[in-house]
């Protein structure tokens, strides 16, 4: 059984905007790394907040390329729904760029266009937006039938996959 184009597009935008935590891997000096994200999507890119001095920042900075995972926590293997997604992911510099970026996060947050003086604030102060442009989506889906997953993938240059 496989979804239309479409059909499979649909099913993966719902799932990012279904989700607010992501998980991030990368791998570095230190070996591989994952890391629980909030994140807000744009079409099919991921965009977070994070300390670029923190590890998986760290690793991206040394090498791109990444995965994501999005899914609840389940109890149930037969409503198991979820994304896998592998790509390249980049700190934004362009200030326009981090503009759009910061609007998508409040936009998904309202709490972040609130923050004033705390821990919060200082950690916003710091904090860097990270872009992630997928190469392959790969949808999950026990609902549709035990095991399901298909593929969405994406040529350089497309999907917002225009790392160097």
């Amino acid at each position: 059984m496989s979804l239309e184009q479409d059909e499979l597009r649909e099913a993966i935008l719902d799932q990012l905007a279904g989700h607010t935590v992501c998980a991030l891997a990368t791998q570095g000096e230190d070996g591989a790394h994952a890391a629980s994200l909030m994140y807000a999507g744009d079409g099919f890119e991921v965009y977070w907040l994070s300390d670029p001095k923190a590890r998986h920042s760290r690793d991206l900075e040394a090498d791109d390329r990444c995965t994501i995972t999005v899914a609840r926590q389940y109890e149930d293997f037969a409503a198991i729904q979820g994304l896998q997604m592998v790509g390249r992911a980049a700190r934004i510099t362009d200030g326009a760029a981090e503009k759009r970026a910061m609007a998508l996060m409040a936009g998904r947050y309202p709490f972040l266009a609130k923050f004033g003086a705390g821990k919060l604030a200082q950690a916003l102060a710091v904090a860097a937006l990270y872009r992630f442009a997928p190469r392959r989506i790969t949808l999950i889906d026990n609902t549709r039938s035990f095991g399901f997953k298909q593929d969405l993938e994406f040529s350089e240059g497309s999907g917002g996959n225009d790392f160097a």
